[in-house]
């Protein structure tokens, strides 16, 4: 994959980016004719848009997404104290600058949607539509604080030493990131996300990483506030909300609160609700988010790129499949099923 460096007031940055288009699956420029959507990834899973980048429906747009600091392989300095989601959406935006990428749709989940919309507020003119999934752009609700911190103490508590790893509390953090992603229904392609995530958030995260885990996590996820009705008005594009009912971590309420600031503020807003589905919906509901994405951005867009080949691939394919993805066999959930996490040796 490659890479971009930029430099911002927070640090320098080395980023790890993927662009995906109708005839290559790991493409070194965008095709300028094209619509370009730009993906804002979850907390600690830079590969949550394979059921995206996988489907032909939407590899007639170019698809691009980029690791954050201190997530995939992105590398950089460490996170200064204080760094949050101003700062993290101005490190956004080098990237877009130094890919010199035009107006896009974004297209983000979970962490990456307050980023996503704070470019969207400062720089109106830089985004064409947003379409959020299990968006978290009000503040943080105290019981979610309360389980980022349950899950920040168990994962920090299994490093006592660089060289040290205990296993016990690594499950408990694993176990954690599970129900709040997944909802504990772990399908084989939501088990081979997670096994090809934890390296990654070893390398950062660990011993050496416990820092910057708290400033990218509790201190920017607990420490962010809803965007006031001016901030809102801002916007010049319309935003499409997509929530699951089972998302154990935040309510319809949630979503639906957001939906009603944006359209006091003036924003062409709405909401799609996928029944049973988790917080990470477009993993393992793909078939029904996907649709509604593709139409969302033909209706926010001149172009119209024709149909593309059956034959193409996510770039993760070989590495989820590395990690015990078999996409032949039968990927249903099973709730009596122990859930497993395949650590590095």
């Amino acid at each position: 994959m490659p890479f971009v460096q930029v430099k911002t007031r927070s640090g320098r940055i080395k980023f790890n980016y993927t662009i995906s288009t109708p005839n290559s699956d790991s493409a070194e420029n965008i095709n300028p004719d094209l619509p370009v959507l730009l993906c804002f990834h979850s907390l600690a899973f830079p590969h949550v848009f394979h059921s995206q980048f996988a489907d032909p429906l939407l590899r007639k747009f170019n698809l691009v997404v980029f690791d954050f600091r201190t997530h995939g392989d992105t590398e950089g300095d460490d996170l200064p104290e204080g760094y949050g989601i101003k700062e993290a959406a101005e490190d956004s935006l080098a990237f877009m600058d130094a890919l010199r990428l035009p107006a896009c749709h974004f297209v983000a989940i979970d962490y990456g949607s307050p980023i996503a919309l704070q470019i969207a507020i400062d720089h109106p003119d830089r985004a064409l539509s947003l379409f959020f999934v299990s968006q978290i752009c009000l503040k943080e609700p105290p019981d979610v604080c309360e389980g980022h911190r349950q899950v920040y103490d168990s994962w920090t508590s299994a490093f006592p030493a660089p060289d040290q790893f205990d296993v016990e509390l690594g499950m408990e953090g694993g176990y954690g990131f599970s129900q709040f992603m997944f909802s504990n229904k772990m399908t084989n392609l939501a088990q081979a996300l997670f096994n090809a995530t934890f390296p990654l958030c070893q390398k950062h995260w660990g011993y050496h990483g416990k820092r910057n885990f708290r400033v990218a996590t509790l201190d920017l996820l607990c420490g962010r506030q809803s965007q006031p009705k001016a901030a809102l008005s801002r916007l010049r594009c319309p935003v499409k909300l997509v929530y699951g009912t089972d998302d154990v971590a935040y309510n319809q309420d949630y979503s639906e609160e957001f939906l009603q600031d944006l359209e006091d503020a003036g924003v062409e807003a709405s909401l799609f609700v996928v029944p049973g589905a988790p917080h990470f919906v477009g993993v393992d509901y793909a078939s029904q988010v996907n649709p509604v994405l593709h139409d969302f951005i033909l209706q926010n867009d001149d172009r119209k790129p024709p149909p593309v080949s059956e034959h193409i691939l996510s770039p993760w394919d070989a590495l989820l499949r590395s990690n015990g993805w078999t996409p032949e066999g039968n990927n249903d959930s099973d709730d009596d099923d122990d859930f497993v996490i395949t650590y590095p040796q």
